[in-house]
Protein backbone atom coordinates (compact mmCIF):
# COMPACT_ATOMS: atom_id res chain seq x y z
CA UNK A 1 0.00 0.00 0.00
CA UNK A 2 1.34 3.42 -0.94
CA UNK A 3 0.01 6.40 0.95
CA UNK A 4 1.11 9.71 -0.52
CA UNK A 5 -0.87 12.04 1.73
CA UNK A 6 -0.63 10.57 5.20
CA UNK A 7 -0.99 12.82 8.23
CA UNK A 8 1.91 12.25 10.60
CA UNK A 9 1.04 14.97 13.11
CA UNK A 10 -1.96 16.99 14.16
CA UNK A 11 -0.98 20.31 15.71
CA UNK A 12 -3.45 22.57 17.50
CA UNK A 13 -2.38 26.11 16.64
CA UNK A 14 -5.01 27.98 18.65
CA UNK A 15 -6.16 27.11 22.16
CA UNK A 16 -9.52 25.35 22.24
CA UNK A 17 -11.15 24.77 25.65
CA UNK A 18 -8.74 22.43 27.52
CA UNK A 19 -6.52 21.83 24.48
CA UNK A 20 -3.50 24.16 24.68
CA UNK A 21 -1.85 25.95 21.79
CA UNK A 22 0.88 23.84 20.10
CA UNK A 23 -0.65 20.57 21.37
CA UNK A 24 0.69 17.83 19.06
CA UNK A 25 -0.55 14.28 18.47
CA UNK A 26 1.35 11.89 16.21
CA UNK A 27 -0.88 9.73 14.02
CA UNK A 28 -0.71 6.34 12.37
CA UNK A 29 -3.26 4.75 10.06
CA UNK A 30 -5.52 3.91 13.02
CA UNK A 31 -5.16 5.99 16.18
CA UNK A 32 -7.08 5.27 19.40
CA UNK A 33 -7.50 7.90 22.11
CA UNK A 34 -8.57 6.92 25.63
CA UNK A 35 -8.88 8.89 28.84
CA UNK A 36 -11.10 9.53 31.82
CA UNK A 37 -14.26 11.58 31.40
CA UNK A 38 -13.48 15.29 30.94
CA UNK A 39 -9.86 14.58 30.03
CA UNK A 40 -10.26 16.50 26.75
CA UNK A 41 -10.92 13.81 24.13
CA UNK A 42 -14.02 15.53 22.76
CA UNK A 43 -12.35 18.94 22.92
CA UNK A 44 -9.50 17.63 20.78
CA UNK A 45 -11.89 16.15 18.21
CA UNK A 46 -13.82 19.42 18.10
CA UNK A 47 -10.61 21.37 17.47
CA UNK A 48 -9.61 18.97 14.69
CA UNK A 49 -13.07 19.15 13.14
CA UNK A 50 -13.09 22.95 13.30
CA UNK A 51 -13.02 25.15 10.22
CA UNK A 52 -9.24 24.84 9.97
CA UNK A 53 -8.37 27.91 12.05
CA UNK A 54 -7.33 25.89 15.09
CA UNK A 55 -5.40 23.00 13.57
CA UNK A 56 -2.61 22.03 11.20
CA UNK A 57 -2.23 18.63 9.56
CA UNK A 58 1.43 17.83 8.85
CA UNK A 59 3.09 15.16 6.72
CA UNK A 60 6.42 13.45 7.49
CA UNK A 61 8.32 16.54 6.31
CA UNK A 62 6.09 18.90 8.33
CA UNK A 63 4.40 19.98 5.12
CA UNK A 64 0.80 21.08 5.49
CA UNK A 65 -2.05 18.86 4.29
CA UNK A 66 -5.73 19.64 3.86
CA UNK A 67 -7.68 16.45 4.58
CA UNK A 68 -11.35 15.83 4.04
CA UNK A 69 -12.76 15.17 7.51
CA UNK A 70 -15.64 12.80 8.19
CA UNK A 71 -16.89 13.24 11.76
CA UNK A 72 -19.17 10.68 13.43
CA UNK A 73 -20.00 12.23 16.81
CA UNK A 74 -20.99 10.22 19.86
CA UNK A 75 -24.54 11.56 19.60
CA UNK A 76 -24.81 10.70 15.89
CA UNK A 77 -27.08 7.73 16.41
CA UNK A 78 -29.77 9.03 14.14
CA UNK A 79 -30.53 12.40 12.59
CA UNK A 80 -32.90 14.82 14.23
CA UNK A 81 -36.35 15.38 12.77
CA UNK A 82 -35.10 18.58 11.14
CA UNK A 83 -32.31 16.67 9.41
CA UNK A 84 -34.83 14.43 7.70
CA UNK A 85 -36.27 17.38 5.81
CA UNK A 86 -35.10 17.78 2.19
CA UNK A 87 -33.55 21.16 2.99
CA UNK A 88 -31.32 19.65 5.68
CA UNK A 89 -28.99 17.58 3.49
CA UNK A 90 -26.03 19.72 4.54
CA UNK A 91 -26.26 19.25 8.31
CA UNK A 92 -25.08 16.88 11.01
CA UNK A 93 -24.85 13.15 10.42
CA UNK A 94 -26.16 13.39 6.86
CA UNK A 95 -23.52 15.96 5.92
CA UNK A 96 -20.72 13.88 7.41
CA UNK A 97 -21.70 10.67 5.67
CA UNK A 98 -22.33 12.52 2.40
CA UNK A 99 -18.82 13.99 2.65
CA UNK A 100 -17.43 10.48 2.93
CA UNK A 101 -19.28 9.22 -0.13
CA UNK A 102 -18.22 12.21 -2.18
CA UNK A 103 -14.76 10.61 -2.20
CA UNK A 104 -16.13 7.89 -4.46
CA UNK A 105 -16.79 10.46 -7.18
CA UNK A 106 -20.06 8.71 -7.96
CA UNK A 107 -22.50 11.01 -9.70
CA UNK A 108 -25.90 10.62 -8.11
CA UNK A 109 -27.76 12.03 -11.09
CA UNK A 110 -30.90 10.77 -12.78
CA UNK A 111 -31.74 11.37 -16.39
CA UNK A 112 -35.39 10.81 -15.51
CA UNK A 113 -36.84 11.01 -12.05
CA UNK A 114 -37.92 7.60 -10.77
CA UNK A 115 -35.19 5.68 -12.64
CA UNK A 116 -32.56 4.64 -10.11
CA UNK A 117 -29.05 4.48 -11.49
CA UNK A 118 -26.72 1.52 -11.03
CA UNK A 119 -24.62 3.47 -8.54
CA UNK A 120 -27.55 4.24 -6.25
CA UNK A 121 -28.90 0.70 -6.47
CA UNK A 122 -25.45 -0.70 -5.69
CA UNK A 123 -25.16 1.50 -2.61
CA UNK A 124 -28.64 0.54 -1.40
CA UNK A 125 -28.06 -3.18 -2.01
CA UNK A 126 -24.75 -3.15 -0.15
CA UNK A 127 -26.19 -1.25 2.80
CA UNK A 128 -29.13 -3.68 3.01
CA UNK A 129 -26.77 -6.64 2.82
CA UNK A 130 -24.60 -5.21 5.59
CA UNK A 131 -27.60 -4.57 7.84
CA UNK A 132 -28.70 -8.19 7.37
CA UNK A 133 -25.21 -9.51 8.09
CA UNK A 134 -24.78 -7.35 11.19
CA UNK A 135 -28.22 -8.05 12.67
CA UNK A 136 -28.54 -11.67 11.58
CA UNK A 137 -31.95 -11.08 10.03
CA UNK A 138 -33.62 -9.20 7.22
CA UNK A 139 -36.33 -7.27 9.06
CA UNK A 140 -34.62 -3.91 8.55
CA UNK A 141 -34.35 -2.80 4.94
CA UNK A 142 -34.12 0.39 2.97
CA UNK A 143 -37.31 1.52 1.26
CA UNK A 144 -36.36 4.49 -0.89
CA UNK A 145 -38.56 6.67 -3.02
CA UNK A 146 -36.20 8.53 -5.37
CA UNK A 147 -38.89 10.88 -6.61
CA UNK A 148 -36.93 13.93 -5.46
CA UNK A 149 -36.16 17.20 -7.25
CA UNK A 150 -32.45 16.49 -7.10
CA UNK A 151 -30.31 13.58 -6.02
CA UNK A 152 -26.89 14.65 -4.79
CA UNK A 153 -24.96 12.65 -2.20
CA UNK A 154 -26.67 14.46 0.68
CA UNK A 155 -30.10 13.50 -0.59
CA UNK A 156 -29.03 9.88 -1.07
CA UNK A 157 -27.53 9.54 2.42
CA UNK A 158 -30.57 11.31 3.83
CA UNK A 159 -32.78 8.78 2.07
CA UNK A 160 -30.66 5.87 3.29
CA UNK A 161 -31.14 6.92 6.89
CA UNK A 162 -34.66 8.31 7.05
CA UNK A 163 -36.19 5.50 4.98
CA UNK A 164 -34.95 2.66 7.17
CA UNK A 165 -37.96 0.70 8.27
CA UNK A 166 -38.35 -2.40 10.40
CA UNK A 167 -40.88 -5.12 9.81
CA UNK A 168 -41.42 -6.73 13.19
CA UNK A 169 -44.22 -9.25 13.59
CA UNK A 170 -45.88 -7.86 10.48
CA UNK A 171 -45.83 -4.31 11.83
CA UNK A 172 -43.68 -1.65 10.16
CA UNK A 173 -41.50 0.34 12.54
CA UNK A 174 -40.09 3.78 11.73
CA UNK A 175 -36.47 4.67 12.42
CA UNK A 176 -37.24 6.51 15.64
CA UNK A 177 -39.14 3.46 16.89
CA UNK A 178 -36.17 1.16 16.43
CA UNK A 179 -33.68 0.48 19.21
CA UNK A 180 -30.63 2.70 19.53
CA UNK A 181 -28.40 -0.28 18.82
CA UNK A 182 -30.18 -0.83 15.51
CA UNK A 183 -29.86 2.86 14.69
CA UNK A 184 -26.12 2.62 15.28
CA UNK A 185 -25.95 -0.44 13.01
CA UNK A 186 -27.31 1.72 10.18
CA UNK A 187 -24.30 4.04 10.46
CA UNK A 188 -21.96 1.02 10.51
CA UNK A 189 -23.69 -0.49 7.49
CA UNK A 190 -23.33 2.70 5.46
CA UNK A 191 -19.64 2.98 6.39
CA UNK A 192 -19.15 -0.63 5.31
CA UNK A 193 -20.97 0.05 2.02
CA UNK A 194 -18.54 2.91 1.38
CA UNK A 195 -15.47 0.74 1.83
CA UNK A 196 -17.05 -2.10 -0.19
CA UNK A 197 -17.51 0.21 -3.17
CA UNK A 198 -14.08 1.81 -2.73
CA UNK A 199 -12.35 -1.58 -2.87
CA UNK A 200 -14.52 -3.17 -5.58
CA UNK A 201 -14.18 -0.18 -7.90
CA UNK A 202 -10.47 0.29 -7.16
CA UNK A 203 -11.03 3.97 -6.45
CA UNK A 204 -8.00 6.01 -5.39
CA UNK A 205 -8.53 9.24 -3.47
CA UNK A 206 -5.94 11.94 -4.03
CA UNK A 207 -6.95 13.98 -1.00
CA UNK A 208 -6.28 12.57 2.49
CA UNK A 209 -9.41 11.31 4.25
CA UNK A 210 -9.59 11.50 8.06
CA UNK A 211 -12.46 9.69 9.79
CA UNK A 212 -13.14 10.85 13.36
CA UNK A 213 -15.33 8.36 15.23
CA UNK A 214 -16.33 9.17 18.79
CA UNK A 215 -17.22 6.31 21.14
CA UNK A 216 -17.94 3.65 18.51
CA UNK A 217 -19.05 1.29 21.27
CA UNK A 218 -22.26 3.20 22.01
CA UNK A 219 -25.31 0.88 22.07
CA UNK A 220 -23.48 -1.93 20.26
CA UNK A 221 -23.56 -5.61 21.16
CA UNK A 222 -20.03 -7.10 21.52
CA UNK A 223 -20.41 -8.97 18.23
CA UNK A 224 -21.13 -5.70 16.43
CA UNK A 225 -18.16 -4.03 18.09
CA UNK A 226 -15.98 -6.57 16.31
CA UNK A 227 -17.75 -5.82 13.04
CA UNK A 228 -17.38 -2.06 13.45
CA UNK A 229 -13.73 -2.28 14.44
CA UNK A 230 -13.00 -4.49 11.42
CA UNK A 231 -14.73 -1.92 9.20
CA UNK A 232 -12.71 0.95 10.67
CA UNK A 233 -9.52 -1.11 10.26
CA UNK A 234 -10.40 -1.74 6.63
CA UNK A 235 -10.99 1.98 6.04
CA UNK A 236 -7.62 2.78 7.65
CA UNK A 237 -5.89 0.30 5.33
CA UNK A 238 -6.93 2.17 2.20
CA UNK A 239 -4.67 4.64 0.42
CA UNK A 240 -4.79 8.11 1.99
CA UNK A 241 -7.34 7.07 4.61
CA UNK A 242 -6.83 7.38 8.37
CA UNK A 243 -9.10 6.82 11.36
CA UNK A 244 -9.12 8.32 14.84
CA UNK A 245 -11.26 6.65 17.52
CA UNK A 246 -12.03 8.00 20.99
CA UNK A 247 -13.26 5.31 23.34
CA UNK A 248 -13.83 4.06 26.88
CA UNK A 249 -14.33 0.50 25.67
CA UNK A 250 -11.65 -2.12 26.43
CA UNK A 251 -12.37 -4.00 23.19
CA UNK A 252 -11.38 -1.13 20.91
CA UNK A 253 -8.23 -0.63 23.01
CA UNK A 254 -7.14 -4.28 23.25
CA UNK A 255 -7.94 -5.05 19.62
CA UNK A 256 -5.85 -2.14 18.37
CA UNK A 257 -3.04 -2.25 20.90
CA UNK A 258 -0.57 -4.04 18.65
CA UNK A 259 0.18 -3.27 15.03
CA UNK A 260 2.72 -1.30 13.05
CA UNK A 261 0.08 1.08 11.71
CA UNK A 262 -1.80 1.50 14.99
CA UNK A 263 -1.19 3.69 18.02
CA UNK A 264 -2.93 4.31 21.34
CA UNK A 265 -2.76 7.47 23.44
CA UNK A 266 -4.31 8.33 26.79
CA UNK A 267 -5.34 11.89 27.54
CA UNK A 268 -5.25 13.30 31.05
CA UNK A 269 -6.15 16.72 32.40
CA UNK A 270 -3.89 18.54 34.84
CA UNK A 271 -4.62 22.02 36.14
CA UNK A 272 -7.38 22.35 33.56
CA UNK A 273 -5.13 21.53 30.62
CA UNK A 274 -5.21 18.40 28.46
CA UNK A 275 -1.98 16.55 27.82
CA UNK A 276 -0.95 13.18 26.42
CA UNK A 277 0.04 10.83 29.20
CA UNK A 278 3.82 10.42 29.30
CA UNK A 279 3.67 6.79 30.43
CA UNK A 280 2.12 3.95 28.48
CA UNK A 281 -0.70 3.12 30.86
CA UNK A 282 -4.17 3.20 29.35
CA UNK A 283 -6.63 5.44 31.19
CA UNK A 284 -10.38 5.61 30.98
CA UNK A 285 -11.34 1.96 30.58
CA UNK A 286 -12.55 -0.50 33.19
CA UNK A 287 -9.70 -0.94 35.69
CA UNK A 288 -10.08 -4.70 36.19
CA UNK A 289 -9.95 -5.34 32.44
CA UNK A 290 -6.98 -3.00 32.20
CA UNK A 291 -5.28 -4.99 34.97
CA UNK A 292 -5.76 -8.26 33.06
CA UNK A 293 -4.51 -6.67 29.87
CA UNK A 294 -1.33 -5.29 31.47
CA UNK A 295 -0.80 -8.60 33.25
CA UNK A 296 -0.92 -10.41 29.89
CA UNK A 297 1.70 -7.99 28.51
CA UNK A 298 3.93 -8.77 31.49
CA UNK A 299 3.57 -12.47 30.75
CA UNK A 300 4.79 -11.86 27.20
CA UNK A 301 7.68 -9.76 28.45
CA UNK A 302 8.78 -12.30 31.06
CA UNK A 303 7.57 -15.85 30.38
CA UNK A 304 8.67 -17.01 33.86
CA UNK A 305 6.89 -14.22 35.73
CA UNK A 306 3.53 -15.91 36.24
CA UNK A 307 4.94 -19.35 37.01
CA UNK A 308 7.31 -18.02 39.65
CA UNK A 309 4.71 -15.81 41.31
CA UNK A 310 2.04 -18.50 41.25
CA UNK A 311 4.37 -21.05 42.83
CA UNK A 312 5.14 -18.64 45.65
CA UNK A 313 1.49 -17.65 45.84
CA UNK A 314 0.28 -21.25 46.13
CA UNK A 315 2.92 -21.99 48.74
CA UNK A 316 1.58 -19.21 50.95
CA UNK A 317 -1.98 -20.48 50.37
CA UNK A 318 -3.50 -17.06 50.23
CA UNK A 319 -6.27 -18.08 47.89
CA UNK A 320 -8.02 -21.35 48.69
CA UNK A 321 -11.32 -22.58 47.34
CA UNK A 322 -12.28 -24.57 50.44
CA UNK A 323 -13.20 -21.43 52.34
CA UNK A 324 -10.75 -22.13 55.16
CA UNK A 325 -8.31 -19.40 54.31
CA UNK A 326 -7.36 -16.98 57.03
CA UNK A 327 -7.28 -14.19 54.50
CA UNK A 328 -4.33 -12.44 52.95
CA UNK A 329 -1.78 -10.58 55.03
CA UNK A 330 -2.19 -6.82 54.93
CA UNK A 331 1.31 -6.24 53.57
CA UNK A 332 0.78 -8.71 50.71
CA UNK A 333 -2.37 -7.21 49.23
CA UNK A 334 -0.41 -5.71 46.34
CA UNK A 335 0.41 -9.21 45.09
CA UNK A 336 -0.38 -9.23 41.35
CA UNK A 337 -1.33 -12.90 41.21
CA UNK A 338 -3.65 -12.53 44.20
CA UNK A 339 -5.64 -9.87 42.35
CA UNK A 340 -5.41 -11.72 39.04
CA UNK A 341 -6.85 -14.90 40.59
CA UNK A 342 -9.79 -13.04 42.10
CA UNK A 343 -10.68 -11.36 38.81
CA UNK A 344 -10.47 -14.62 36.88
CA UNK A 345 -12.27 -16.78 39.45
CA UNK A 346 -14.77 -14.35 40.92
CA UNK A 347 -17.97 -16.26 41.71
CA UNK A 348 -16.25 -19.64 42.11
CA UNK A 349 -15.43 -19.13 45.79
CA UNK A 350 -18.07 -17.77 48.19
CA UNK A 351 -15.27 -16.36 50.36
CA UNK A 352 -13.97 -14.20 47.54
CA UNK A 353 -15.66 -10.80 47.26
CA UNK A 354 -13.20 -9.20 44.84
CA UNK A 355 -13.06 -5.43 44.41
CA UNK A 356 -14.28 -3.32 47.36
CA UNK A 357 -14.15 0.46 47.94
CA UNK A 358 -12.21 0.07 51.17
CA UNK A 359 -11.01 -2.53 53.65
CA UNK A 360 -14.04 -4.53 54.95
CA UNK A 361 -14.63 -5.23 58.63
CA UNK A 362 -14.41 -9.02 58.26
CA UNK A 363 -11.24 -8.82 56.18
CA UNK A 364 -9.61 -11.76 57.97
CA UNK A 365 -12.23 -14.18 56.60
CA UNK A 366 -12.49 -13.20 52.94
CA UNK A 367 -10.39 -12.62 49.84
CA UNK A 368 -10.66 -9.03 48.60
CA UNK A 369 -8.72 -6.12 47.14
CA UNK A 370 -9.48 -2.43 47.42
CA UNK A 371 -9.78 0.17 44.67
CA UNK A 372 -6.50 1.73 45.84
CA UNK A 373 -4.75 -1.64 45.75
CA UNK A 374 -5.99 -2.22 42.22
CA UNK A 375 -4.82 1.22 41.13
CA UNK A 376 -1.42 0.67 42.76
CA UNK A 377 -1.10 -2.71 41.04
CA UNK A 378 -1.83 -1.11 37.65
CA UNK A 379 0.82 1.56 38.29
CA UNK A 380 3.29 -1.13 39.36
CA UNK A 381 2.75 -3.13 36.17
CA UNK A 382 3.00 0.01 34.05
CA UNK A 383 6.42 0.78 35.57
CA UNK A 384 7.52 -2.82 35.02
CA UNK A 385 6.49 -2.65 31.36
CA UNK A 386 8.25 0.67 30.85
CA UNK A 387 11.46 -0.44 32.60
Amino acid sequence: MKNNNIIKKIKIIEKWKTIPKDFVLELKQLTVITGENNSGKTNFIEAVNNDGTKVEFLDENDGKLTPKIVYIAAENIKPSDSECKPSAKGTGLIKNLAELFSNLEIKFELENKGNITKNIKDLIDKTNKNIEIFTGNSIHKLKIDTNEDELDSGIIIQALIKKIAGDEDGQERKLEELGQGTQRIIVVSILKAYIDILIEEGIHTEKPILVLFEEPEIYLHPKLKRTLNATLEKIAEQDNHQVIITTHDPYFVFKNFEGEEKSIFSFEKKDGVTKVSSNKIVYGIEDELLFIFLYSLLEKKDKDLETAEIEEFEKRKYFKYDGKTDGKKEEDHGDLVYIRHQIHHFGDNPYTVGLVPEKPKDCDKINYYTEKELADAIKKMSKMLNA
